[in-house]
């Protein structure tokens, strides 16, 4: 587990210890339809400020994220009764990137950004090796490769590279 690829559960298991905690978990429901679907790419969930976004966040990392197993943490939750609920549990790879970390101040934003592109390119690098080059388009490049890769094959001299799983 990393601090941006895959960073586990543990920020959602300290929320749902928390006396003010309620139960929001029908989202990885609705999220889990919208995987169903091959055409959708980017799932955006939008909230007014100071309404859960960070927890929504760590909830979806806690649920999908590998490296951890987070199935007792939704024991008892409103999600372990869909359907949908072994299919995607804690089989994908999650980044989680806390946008308000980087507004923090803007005289430095653009030296912040980097850091945080490279310190993601690092955690991808241990997880897919070299499935992909670094380039000059940064962490968007980098995603790119890795998503135009498709399943895993063997290594091709043809293409010069493997495959992502």
């Amino acid at each position: 587990m990393g601090l941006y690829l895959n960073p586990g559960n543990e920020a959602f298991r300290q929320a749902v210890t928390d006396d003010i905690y309620i139960d929001k978990t029908k989202l990885i429901a609705l999220i889990n339809q919208r995987i169903k679907r091959s055409r959708v790419k980017y799932i955006c969930v939008s909230r007014p400020r100071r309404f859960g976004k960070s927890m929504a966040a760590d909830m979806l990392a806690a649920y999908y994220g590998k490296g951890c197993d987070s199935r007792e943490l939704f024991a008892g939750r409103k999600i372990e009764k869909e359907e949908s609920f072994p299919t995607h549990l804690n089989r994908h790879n999650v980044i989680r990137l806390d946008i308000q970390r980087f507004l923090f101040d803007e005289l430095h934003l653009d030296i912040f950004i980097d850091k945080v592109q490279e310190a993601v390119i690092r955690e991808l690098e241990e997880e897919y090796g070299g499935y992909f080059v670094a380039d000059q388009y940064g962490l968007p490049g980098v995603l790119g490769q890795i998503y135009s890769s498709g399943p895993m094959t063997p290594y091709s001299p043809e293409s010069g590279r493997k495959k992502i799983v």
